[in-house]
């Protein structure tokens, strides 16, 4: 009875909002619960390998052969690079390379050791082919020291603080 009195448009917009509604509840009830899930201690391979974080936000995720060919591409040591934010926390990387100006830096800088950060100085086209066949090597600065390095020397540098605090840690 009470329908009759509705207009048309009314009526339009009321199937819009409850179709509306139960397709909201429904893919809420069907979509899965998002999660980060972090590499648990038995997988970990942090006394193999140097992991860096590349901290570049317009690239996309560099997949697990990417992050290991920056490094075999140069012949360098044990290293690998990533820019997943899922595979560890920012604090268990060995390195955090930031792309770009050192107004980036302040997004998850609070809460680490300043002298796990490098600013890194790289072409777009460089950081667009993954790091690898770049015209000129990237180059980094660590915000700590001041220090410069390229990709090898980083990789070498960090092997060797590894080495010593490892021994240091068996001693």
């Amino acid at each position: 009875m009470c329908w009759r009195q509705v207009s048309k448009f009314q009526k339009t917009l009321l199937v819009l909002f409850l179709y509306l509604t139960l397709y909201l509840l429904v893919s809420y009830a069907l979509a899965p619960d998002a999660t980060v899930s972090f590499v648990s201690d038995e997988l970990r391979v942090g006394n193999k390998y140097v992991l860096m974080f590349l901290l570049a936000p317009q690239q996309p995720v560099f997949s697990d052969a990417e992050g290991a060919a920056v490094f075999t591409s140069r012949r360098c040591g044990r290293c690998f690079i990533t820019n997943n934010r899922g595979l560890l926390p920012l604090s268990e990387f060995d390195a955090v390379l930031v792309a770009g100006e050192r107004g980036v830096l302040g997004q998850a800088m609070a809460h680490m050791d300043p002298g796990k950060w490098y600013l890194m100085e790289a072409v777009a086209r460089c950081l667009r082919r993954r790091l690898v066949g770049c015209a000129r090597e990237p180059r980094l600065t660590a915000l700590g020291s001041r220090q410069v390095f390229d990709l090898c020397g980083l990789c070498s540098s960090l092997l060797q603080q590894r080495n010593a605090s490892l021994s240091r840690g068996l001693n």
